[in-house]
Parts: C-alpha cells; sequence; structure tokens
C-alpha cells in the first residue's frame, strides 16, 4: 500500500499561489508506475539473431546491477515486462532476488520509428514546418495512433493495480510516447525527448485519473551516465 510523501500532493489552500484556483483536486489511492527503460543490449549480435533476441552486453549486464540494487529498495508491488529479450533480462535479477513474476505484456513492445529519423526541426517556426516538412502532418497521425495504443495499455495497468507501485521494464520510444502523450506533444516534442537506457522515469495517477510526471530519465543509480545516443541511429 502506498503512503504517498506530502510533497507530491497538491496543496490548494495557499493563497500567494495564482494556479492554487485551477489546479485539480487530487484524491487517494495514487498509483506509481516506474517506466524502466532496458539496460545496454549486445548490438554486435544484431545482424545474427535480430532484435527481438539481443541479450544484454556486458556493460548491460553491470547496468543491471545497480538498477537491480536500487528497485530493491523502491518496495514495487508488481511487475510487468515487454515481450522482447533485453527488458525481461534487466528485470531477470530483481525477480530472481524477491521471488516476485512478471507479467508479460506484448503491448509494452519497442515501437520502430526509423522513417522518423532524418526530421530537422529546431530553427524551423511551426508554419515553415507545415510548408517545407510535407509529411508532418501524416507523422503528427501516425504518433497520435500510437500514443493512443499506449495510453490504452497503461491505462489497464491502472485500473488494475490502483494504489500499488508497478515497475514496467520497456524500451525507449514506447516511454517517449506514453510521456509525449501526457504533455499532449506532437512529433516534434516526441523526437525531442532522450530516454537513456538503464533509466527510471516515473508517474502518479489518482483516484480519478489525474497524472503527474514526477521525473524523466533517472539514472542516479549508476556510477556514470549512460552513453548519451542523441544523434546516434542504435536500436531501441
Amino acid at each position: 500500500m502506498i503512503k504517498m510523501k506530502e510533497s507530491l500532493q497538491i496543496k490548494t489552500k495557499s493563497k500567494k499561489n495564482p494556479y492554487s484556483k485551477i489546479q485539480p483536486k487530487t484524491s487517494a489511492p495514487y498509483t506509481e508506475i516506474l517506466l524502466i527503460r532496458h539496460c545496454h543490449p549486445d548490438y554486435d549480435l544484431q545482424k545474427k539473431i535480430g532484435d527481438r533476441l539481443l541479450p544484454l552486453s556486458k556493460n548491460g549486464l553491470r547496468q543491471r546491477k545497480f538498477l537491480t540494487d536500487r528497485l530493491l529498495k523502491m518496495g514495487i508491488d508488481k511487475v510487468y515486462t515487454s515481450s522482447i529479450k533485453r527488458a525481461q533480462e534487466t528485470a531477470k535479477d530483481y525477480l530472481k532476488k524477491t521471488g516476485k513474476l512478471a507479467i508479460v505484456e506484448d503491448g509494452l513492445d519497442e515501437i520502430h520509428w526509423a522513417h522518423w529519423r532524418n526530421i530537422k526541426f529546431f530553427q524551423m517556426s511551426e508554419d515553415n514546418r507545415k510548408k517545407r516538412f510535407k509529411g508532418h502532418k501524416y507523422f503528427d497521425k501516425e504518433l497520435d495512433k500510437i500514443q493512443a495504443d499506449v495510453r490504452r495499455v497503461f491505462a489497464r495497468i491502472y485500473r488494475e493495480n490502483k494504489n500499488k507501485r508497478i515497475a514496467v521494464f520497456c524500451h525507449g520510444n514506447l516511454i517517449r510516447s506514453l510521456l509525449s502523450g501526457i504533455l499532449n506533444a506532437d512529433i516534434i516534442g516526441f523526437l525531442s525527448m532522450e530516454i537513456f537506457q538503464s533509466s527510471i522515469s516515473e508517474i502518479v495517477i489518482d483516484r480519478d485519473g489525474f497524472i503527474k510526471i514526477i521525473y524523466i530519465n533517472d539514472t542516479n543509480h549508476l556510477p556514470s551516465q549512460p552513453r548519451r545516443e542523441f544523434f546516434k541511429n542504435s536500436a531501441e
């Protein structure tokens, strides 16, 4: 059972806060969902065995140790993983040490986006982007559908686990899709967000479905920051 810290609850009594009148009043129980991107996989094996079967690399196994040590202290009630090997291997040590069983969910599998990679947008206004980038509306519609599909998966996880802390071992693009959807961001917002391997992001949902992003990309459990992939065309 979760007892949320006072800092996570929205206070509406302060007259000094100009936003107090428009902030929604949140209600217990609160459900915490930890979005855990898999640790570093062995990309050297990708051509030989394919994307879905990639195991963790030696570096990924080191990352997993630090990640597991942190998760053991977080009071997790239930675990979900994607059906892809690198996500399941990331969860393996935690499951072994706790005796928990993971629910394997195909809806948490990675989302592939190869045809979105080359969009240049930073120096364009929204009007210029629409004029110069003809596929903008198409990609927005495609992302809208992906975000809706991901929301449905997490809405079900939320309904089945109210007042619990849930660990979801999944993938970078899936996490980006969920978070950019919460932020009501389009394809540009999606592409502007980076999710590190072995990172933890957290969302909290109240009784009535009000949702807050608590933090994104927390890798404080690692002795050094994971390799950044800002402009690197690596698999997710």
